[in-house]
This record gives C-alpha cells, sequence and structure tokens, in this order.
C-alpha cells in the first residue's frame, strides 16, 4: 500500500491543492516561495506532531476573508452549521491506494470503511477546526462585523488568541465513495498507519574552523537508542549487548580504583567542619552512560596519512551531506523495522539533498536514492521489506531534469483570480499527466535535451528559446543596452531567466510543455526564407514561405503561409498566452528584411558594416554577402566582447520588451495544438 494522493487546504500557500505521489520517489520542484517547505510542515504537523497546533499565519491569506464572513453569519443569526461551514478549517486528506489480493490489511483495516468489494482506496482526512459546541464562545466578545470591516487588524488579533483555545484536530475515515459515511479514529491509529521520516534542508554542516562540529557523531546516539528497543534486528541487539558490557567493564575499573583516586579532592571540606558530628562522609560515584558516551564523548573520524585521523570538520561538506542523509536513512529504516505495530505506510521527506554536493553527485544521489530501500532490506533479516515513499524537494536542474518527467510535480506561485494581486496560491503541475498523451518521441527528446543541457527551466522566472549561438552569446549584452537605453522598463536583469538554444527545428516541441508551466517565454527564431516549402534558402525578397517548423507551427492556420503575411503579423498575432514568438522583420516599414539573426543585425548596423546599397531589396543581398563571410562563432564572440557599439534588430528588442513586462493572460492550449488564451 501507499500514499497515491494528498491534498490539502487552507495551510498557507496550499489554498487548495492535490498532489499526486509515486509509488517510490516523486520529485517536488518551482521557485523558492512556491510552497515546496509547505508541503513537508503540514505533513509534519498533521502526521508526527503529537499536540498539534497551528497559528492565524498557518492559515492561507484567503481564509481571513472566510472568518469575516462567518462573523457576519454569526452575528446575522444564521444557522451553526451555516456558520460553521464558512469558517476555515487547515485539511489534509489522503487518499491511500492498496492490492486488493493482499491477505490482510493491518493498520490499514480500521480505515476501509466502503462495502465496494472493487474499491481499492481508503480515505483518511485530518482536520484542524473548531471544536464541537466551541462556536458560541469562540465569537464571543468579538467586535461588530461593521466594526471589522473597519479595524479588521483588532479582529484577528481576537482570532489569534483564541485558535488555540478552541481549535483541534479531528481524524477520521471516509467512504472514496460517499463523503457522509464516516469512522471516527484516533491519533494513534494515525500513527500506526503512517510513520513519517524528515531530512531537512538546514543540517548543521557548517564549514567551521574554529572549533570542530560534531553533526554526524550524534546520530549515533538514534541508531544506539533503536537498535535497544524490544524489536530491533537480532544482529542490531547483539552489537547493543557487546557495547553495553564494554562500557561495564569500564565502569567495573572505575569503581575499584577511580573513586578513590577522585576521594583525595574532598578533605578541603574538613576544614569547614563537615562533615561534623552525625554527618554522612561523603563518597563519589561515577556512571557511564553509553547514549552520552556516543553523543557527547564519540567522534566520527576520517583516516589520515600516517594513522592520523581527521575531525569529523575537516571532510568536504558535500561528503559529509551525503554521509548525513545516509546515516538518516539508516536511521529510518531501523527505527521503522523496530516498530511494535509495523506501520503500514512510511513516507520521508527529504528537503534540498543538492547541498554542498557536485552536479554528478547530485545526479548519482537522485538515481540511488530508489535502491536504498531495497538494499537496506536484502542486508536486514529475513522478511524485512521495507515499502517506503520518497518525497524529495529541490532547487537543483540536475536532480529534476535526471529524475524524469513522471516523478516531478511542479510547485507554481500565483495569484488567486478575481483577487488583490498580492493574495497568491500554490498551483501544483503534475509533469505524469502534463505530458500523457504526447507521442513517445517528445517525451525523449524534451526528457533528453533537458538532461543534456543541465536546463534549469522547473525553476525559472522566465524563459528564452534562441535559435542558435550568436542569439544566446549576444541575448546578455542585448538586454543591458535595452535597459541602459530605456531605463523605466522592468529590468530582465534583476529577474530568474534560463536561456535555451533550441534552433527552429526544435522549438515547438516545447510549446505543450511551455504552456502546461506557465512559464512566460520568448520564442527568438529565424524568418528562413525559401522560394518554396523544401527549397533552398534565399534572400526574403525573392522567397515565397518559410522553411521554419517552429514560425509554421505558430501560424498553423495560416494556408497557405507566406512571407508577406508573417511580415504582417502584429505583435498581438506573435503573442499566445504567455508564450510570445519574435522572428525577422524590417527596422523600418517596407524596407529591408532579414532572413537570420547576422542579416538583421548587419541591416540594423548598416552604416557600421559600410553596406551602401539604396534599395531594401540590395541591402538583403549586401547583409547576406557580408553575414557568409563570418564564422557564426566569431562573429557572435567578436560582438559580444571586442566591439559593443551597435544597434539590436527590431524584432529582438520588442520581444525582448514583451519578455520584460509582467502582464501575461494563461493559456491552456499551445499554438501548436489551437485554442485561443484564457
Amino acid at each position: 500500500m501507499y500514499i497515491h494522493k494528498v491534498k490539502i487546504k487552507n495551510f498557507r500557500l496550499l489554498m487548495d491543492v492535490e498532489l499526486a505521489l509515486e509509488e517510490d520517489t516523486t520529485l517536488i520542484v518551482g521557485r523558492n516561495n512556491s510552497g515546496k517547505t509547505s508541503l513537508s510542515e503540514i505533513m509534519r504537523r498533521l502526521l508526527t506532531d503529537t499536540s498539534t497546533a497551528f497559528q492565524l499565519e498557518d492559515f492561507s491569506n484567503a481564509s481571513y476573508d472566510c472568518l469575516c464572513n462567518a462573523l457576519n453569519a454569526y452575528q446575522s443569526e444564521g444557522e451553526e452549521a451555516d456558520v460553521r461551514d464558512l469558517l476555515p478549517a487547515i485539511e489534509l486528506r489522503l487518499q491511500v491506494r492498496y492490492d486488493l489480493a493482499q491477505a490482510e490489511f493491518g493498520t490499514l483495516a480500521p480505515f476501509i470503511v466502503d462495502l465496494d468489494p472493487n474499491c481499492n482506496e481508503a480515505l483518511v482526512v485530518i482536520r484542524y477546526e473548531l471544536k464541537d459546541g466551541a462556536l458560541k464562545d469562540f465569537f464571543k466578545g468579538v467586535p461588530s462585523y461593521q466594526a471589522v470591516t473597519e479595524n479588521p487588524q483588532a479582529f484577528f488579533k481576537f482570532i489569534r488568541e483564541r485558535l488555540p483555545k478552541y481549535f483541534a484536530v479531528k481524524i477520521w475515515a471516509e467512504d472514496p465513495n460517499d463523503s457522509t459515511n464516516r469512522r471516527v479514529m484516533k491519533s494513534v491509529d494515525l500513527r500506526h498507519l503512517v510513520k513519517t521520516g524528515f531530512i531537512n534542508a538546514q543540517r548543521g554542516l557548517d564549514d567551521v574552523t574554529s572549533k570542530e562540529t560534531d553533526v554526524l557523531a550524534k546520530i549515533l546516539e538514534g541508531l544506539f537508542s533503536t537498535a535497544s528497543s524490544e524489536l530491533a534486528d537480532e544482529q542490531d541487539k547483539l552489537l547493543v549487548d557487546a557495547l553495553s558490557e564494554a562500557v561495564q567493564e569500564i565502569q567495573t575499573q572505575m569503581d575499584q580504583g577511580f573513586g578513590e583516586k577522585i576521594k583525595g579532592l574532598l578533605p578541603a571540606l574538613k576544614t569547614f567542619g563537615y562533615p561534623g558530628l552525625g554527618g554522612q562522609e561523603l563518597k563519589t560515584e561515577t556512571t557511564l552512560d553509553v547514549r552520552r558516551l556516543l553523543t557527547s564523548f564519540t567522534k566520527v573520524r576520517y583516516v589520515g596519512y600516517g594513522g592520523i585521523a581527521l575531525p569529523e570538520a575537516y571532510n568536504g561538506l558535500g561528503v559529509r551531506n551525503l554521509i548525513f542523509i545516509l546515516l538518516q536513512l539508516v536511521g529510518f529504516y531501523k527505527a521503522y523495522r523496530a516498530e511494535q505495530t509495523s506501520p503500514g505506510i512510511h513516507i520521508i521527506f527529504i528537503e534540498e539533498p543538492e547541498a554542498h554536493l557536485h552536479p554528478q553527485m547530485q545526479e548519482v544521489f537522485i538515481r540511488q536514492l530508489g535502491k536504498i530501500a531495497k538494499q537496506l532490506s536484502e542486508d536486514g533479516s529475513p522478511g524485512s521489506s521495507w515499502s517506503v515513499q520518497f518525497v524529495v524537494s529541490t532547487h537543483s536542474s540536475h536532480i529534476a531534469n535526471e529524475a524524469g518527467f513522471e516523478n516531478i510535480r511542479y510547485f507554481l506561485s500565483v495569484a488567486v483570480p478575481n483577487k488583490p494581486i498580492d493574495l497568491r496560491h500554490t498551483k501544483i503541475k503534475d509533469l505524469r499527466e502534463g505530458m500523457a498523451g504526447k507521442p513517445d518521441e517528445i517525451r525523449h527528446f524534451l526528457q533528453q535535451y533537458l538532461t543534456l543541457t543541465r536546463c534549469d527551466l522547473f525553476f525559472a522566472d522566465k524563459a528564452v528559446l534562441v535559435e542558435g549561438l550568436s542569439e544566446r552569446v549576444l541575448l546578455p549584452v542585448i538586454i543591458k543596452k535595452l535597459e541602459q537605453a530605456e531605463p523605466t522598463i522592468p529590468k530582465l536583469t534583476t529577474q530568474y531567466n534560463t536561456v535555451m538554444e533550441v534552433g527552429g527545428a526544435y522549438a515547438h516541441i516545447f510549446f505543450d510543455l511551455l504552456v502546461f508551466l506557465e512559464l512566460r517565454t520568448l520564442i527568438v527564431t529565424d524568418l528562413d526564407a525559401v522560394i518554396e516549402s523544401g527549397g533552398s534558402a534565399c534572400a526574403v525578397h525573392k522567397g515565397n514561405t518559410t522553411s521554419n517548423a517552429c514560425i509554421k507551427a505558430w501560424f498553423m492556420d495560416d494556408k497557405p503561409l507566406t512571407l508577406d503575411k508573417l511580415k504582417a503579423k502584429t505583435k498581438t498575432e506573435k503573442i499566445h498566452g504567455n508564450l510570445r514568438i519574435a522572428f525577422q522583420c524590417p527596422e523600418q516599414k517596407a524596407g529591408s528584411c532579414g532572413r537570420t539573426f547576422e542579416d538583421a543585425f548587419i541591416l540594423a548596423n548598416a552604416q557600421k558594416f559600410g553596406l551602401t546599397s539604396t534599395t531594401p531589396t540590395a541591402l538583403e543581398d549586401e547583409a547576406r554577402e557580408v553575414a557568409a563571410k563570418y564564422k557564426k562563432s566569431d562573429f557572435a564572440l567578436h560582438y559580444a566582447i571586442n566591439d559593443t557599439d551597435w544597434s539590436a534588430p527590431k524584432y529582438f528588442l520588442d520581444g525582448l520588451r514583451w519578455l520584460a513586462d509582467d502582464e501575461v493572460s494563461v493559456q491552456t492550449n499551445s499554438p501548436a495544438t489551437g485554442g485561443g488564451d484564457a
């Protein structure tokens, strides 16, 4: 059995989200402040903490209006059930999938309340809500609704103080096919069903040189405690017994000789008349505790040259981070095996495993993570299988691209519809669903491209897809020039942009993915004029159509698609929701038009390149002749580094101005599949 889906309501940015989990490893990606940490936090509080408490700030921002509406309904003498429905509650729903053929359901059995023999899912609901019968006391003494609308801060102060007293966690099993069929459960039932583990992003592995740190050594105590439990593996118990015997031998020696030596420190007390008449003589006793020895006096060392052991802090942060994670996983496994009641589900959250790891090590880590459970089970006692789910949140493009689309869940922070722009919530994009139905060759191409180029598409604010080397190399210079010339426009240099060199033959393959990610993207491509479809390249004034696959996909409804139509396209026609295409256009109306970036660059700087022709058609031919003298790499590097006194082509600047802006209409269909803006 495993957790198939998680639904969360009203917790911070997770206002109303649904997350599908993989049976083995699920990867959480997204920009900063998109709700990734909130996911592990609510799971920690509702599945692990024994005394769960939330504060007002833990509720989603949209919940504040719900509180005001509930107050209005209460003071208007509305029905209690209606008022309670208006009150926000933090809710976590776990959809557990199990095998109907299994012999017994163990700790899941109490949560199965449906009567459908074909249903293979159980629904667990954990909800932080107003206690039964507490409505009157919760709103007692609260100002009138009219006063609250004028001074909401005072109202929220009341609510902040009353939440811990009048709100509590309620747990029940619910029929997946009938929400009225419920069974109230206890927290102990939930703890038996789901065991959790958390490896936080902040692991205390500071690079300290002034004093030694023992982060790894402290894990030993936890491993010892687990191995000491009654249900631990026999092999672990033997090791614990051996440690205890060794310490006992030392204890015996200390009792015999060490105590007498310590007494030598006590005679000074006689100067003050102690012990005096009838007083008890002092005796020392030193007790050794294995746990304290492991925590405070046992240090991890690395073997060094000449037999000198190096302190834990002397190893690299990346290696220490990796060892820390692995030791934690071993500890989680042993704790799972030592449970008196074997949990039906074990889910482990790992935050930012890439910390201090070089890119190749990051890729190896995510590839090997799924094998850890199997290896630990094989090394353990017979029958020690470990059905564990990993949820990994990361900012690493290396980990994200290595994991594959099926495992990725993309967290996106967006404005709440029809609300103020600063009221935001999380949307979760499931790439398994987003790429469903796409041909295998397209899925394979995208996965391979992202892996080979180490693209950070999942973490960028905006993206630029460019035709080739020249555009990619010169793009930062063009952006800098634009911002210097037009200082009032939004600054792209202060936004996190990813640049992908994809070429006109492949850019359209990314349309669906970019639309799905709702990522504002500029696609810069070439006009690629040809005389006829399948014909050879020619100057724009000599051609009739384009050979560019990206442009053809964008304007797929234009039949026939001629160069005259393309040159007449308006800025609006070049925009589809959060995507915009940019290709060569005349610098002036009815002027000359380049076929490639180099042509357009030369035409935008005709005087600099010594063009002498007087007609648009002649200028096009002359620009193409000049461009042919350059290697693309030499051209790009020269004008990016050695000579920066030039003007960027108009089509490029128009596209960047659009990209810099933040206004965007979300689109549900890509240009290649049709459909308008939503």
